[in-house]
């Protein structure tokens, strides 16, 4: 009975940290904001912006959305959905958005 409820509170506890860590990664780590150059155009010398070093963050977006799945088939979905389904939606429009922006 102890180990069980020990081992339901790790299980939770390590699902509250990738949570935490997911938010922190979106919200205050410099390697999720996107790198825009100001360039000149070769045939009319006009300026535009360009987006660099998508790799990144398309690698992050992937591994969330990994993480966030597993974290819905988990026992504990019920105790953090409001948490995983903000943070799934959240990355869908950084998805989303992104390939938008790459298609500009």
């Amino acid at each position: 009975m102890i180990y069980s409820l020990c081992d339901n509170a790790r299980k939770q506890l390590k699902i509250e940290k990738a949570l935490t860590e997911i938010k922190r990664m979106w919200e205050e780590d410099p390697a999720t904001n996107l790198e825009i150059v100001k360039d000149r155009s070769k045939s009319d010398n006009d300026e535009y912006y360009r987006i660099t070093q998508t790799e990144s963050i398309i690698a992050l977006i992937e591994e969330h959305t990994q993480q966030l799945s597993v974290m819905k088939s988990s026992a504990f979905y019920k105790n953090f959905d409001d948490k995983i389904d903000l943070w799934d939606s959240n990355i869908s429009q950084i998805t989303e958005t992104l390939e938008t922006l790459m298609n500009v």
